[in-house]
């Protein structure tokens, strides 16, 4: 389970403000960590898949690809 940092109310505003991945630093500019807001629903529902339905069912149809045990042992020779 991942633990629960509580902010004061001027970061939760600056948080508020970000509208994508940031980098969290101290005032001496060292990483802390990343921060990425919770998408909403709403957000989410803006965003059109840029394949059609057509697209993915023949997709789906097609023989073809690599198993993943391949693909794993593959990426491990390259090493």
């Amino acid at each position: 389970m991942m633990s629960v940092l509580v902010l004061d109310q001027s970061a939760i505003q600056k948080l508020k403000a970000v509208a994508s991945g940031v980098e969290v630093r101290d005032d001496q500019g060292t990483l802390i960590g990343y921060f990425h807001p919770v998408v909403s629903p709403e957000a989410v529902d803006q965003y059109e898949c840029p394949v059609t339905e057509e697209e993915l069912r023949r997709r789906s149809q097609e023989a073809g690809g690599r198993p993943l045990s391949d693909i794993l042992r593959d990426l491990r020779d390259r090493v």
